[in-house]
């Protein structure tokens, strides 16, 4: 049973991360208004409580098979 709580701040990076979890750290701060440890700090949290549980590249299938790749 999953007991902690997600506050403004956590949704908000969660939301960033959403869109574009390649964004630097400095990025991601600056997106939501905090300082960079921060930011780390909570990111890092996040990871540790499961609720982010990995990072992931999305591919396109077009343009792997125009490039003449196997589609994964």
């Amino acid at each position: 049973m999953f007991t902690e709580t997600l506050d403004p701040l956590d949704l908000r990076l969660l939301a960033q991360l959403q869109r574009d979890a390649s964004l630097s750290n400095q990025a991601l701060a600056e997106a939501v208004s905090v300082s960079p440890a921060t930011a780390h700090r909570r990111v890092r949290r996040l990871q540790a409580l499961g609720v982010i549980e990995r990072v992931v590249a999305l591919l396109s299938p077009e343009r792997l098979a125009a490039a003449g790749a196997p589609v994964l």
